[in-house]
């Protein structure tokens, strides 16, 4: 026989909850059916939220306050303490990244997002430790991709099988290599995940990669045609707001779309771009800076 509801009870459920939650959420949990027992609950959220432990968001929905607000002790942090993270493409040369970095690589399809991703890796794993997150390609298929760059045996670094949520798997102070971040059609909550992520670092970074639309072709006013490749991944500005570093590809081409410290303050790096070329291994050959600060 269920406990008569009790405010002990409401509150020990509510202390459960993560996130918003529903009144129906808490009918259903607790194993409320009658009408009055409905009604009894929401009185009884009504005296939690007063208590300042929820708040309601209408509609049905509440959620809990959270009140922390660690205190930053920004007087004794050492600038010169950035995470030397080594790029492909050299971009460590004119750019900073300190520790609880989002560095984001947007591209379209098949424009060398994952062997930028793996060059990386190859470039950071004997130096850090390093956590690939894998949504995209088999085990063999891996393997075929990772072999031109020579990894040892067992590899210096850990794979994963992972598709969302990213936030509950890394570890706050490794290096996440999340190859890539795929939303499918909700493309408004990209910029959610990569928040939750920014959130769940403490000294590690994540580099991301994200899917970018194809390129479009337009006429332009003279008849001529014009093919036109987007900066922004899906989900556009969004996908931005955490980054210290936007890296876009297409076309054989690269473009630091934005970094937020500059290595040098003599050189603006911002949109600064390089060009490149394909091996037979499906890697980088023929970098070189095109044009830029």
């Amino acid at each position: 026989m269920p406990l008569p509801l009790s405010q002990a009870i409401v509150e020990q459920w509510v202390s459960l909850t993560k996130g918003k939650f529903h009144t129906h959420e808490g009918w259903n949990e607790i194993g409320i059916e009658s009408p009055e027992g409905k009604t009894y609950f929401r009185v009884i959220l009504g005296r939690i939220e007063k208590n300042g432990i929820i708040k309601n968001l209408g509609g049905g929905w509440y959620r809990k306050i959270d009140d922390e607000a660690p205190l930053i002790d920004w007087q004794s942090a050492n600038p010169n303490l950035t995470v030397d993270l080594v790029f492909p493409f050299g971009e460590h040369k004119f750019c900073k990244i300190f520790p609880k970095s989002i560095i984001i690589v947007a591209g379209s399809k098949n424009v060398g997002k994952t062997a930028y991703l793996y060059t990386f890796i190859s470039l950071n794993m004997k130096r850090f430790t390093l956590d690939l997150f894998n949504s995209e390609t088999s085990p063999q298929q891996m393997k075929e991709r990772f072999e031109p760059l020579n990894i040892p045996q067992p590899a210096p670094f850990r794979t994963f099988e992972r598709y969302d949520n990213f936030a509950d798997v890394i570890h706050p102070e490794h290096i996440s290599v999340i190859d890539y971040l795929d939303l499918n059609s909700e493309v408004y909550l990209v910029g959610a995940e990569i928040d939750a992520i920014f959130r769940k670092l403490t000294t590690g970074c994540a580099i991301i990669g994200l899917q970018k639309p194809p390129p479009t072709k337009i006429v332009t006013k003279s008849g001529a045609e014009k093919i036109v490749e987007r900066d922004l991944a899906y989900g556009g500005g969004f996908t931005a707001k955490r980054a210290v570093l936007y890296i876009t590809m297409g076309s054989n081409r690269l473009k630091l779309l934005y970094v937020k410290t500059p290595r040098k303050s003599t050189v603006n790096p911002n949109n600064m771009t390089f060009s490149f070329d394909f091996n037979d291994s499906g890697y980088f050959t023929n970098i070189q800076k095109s044009f830029g600060s």
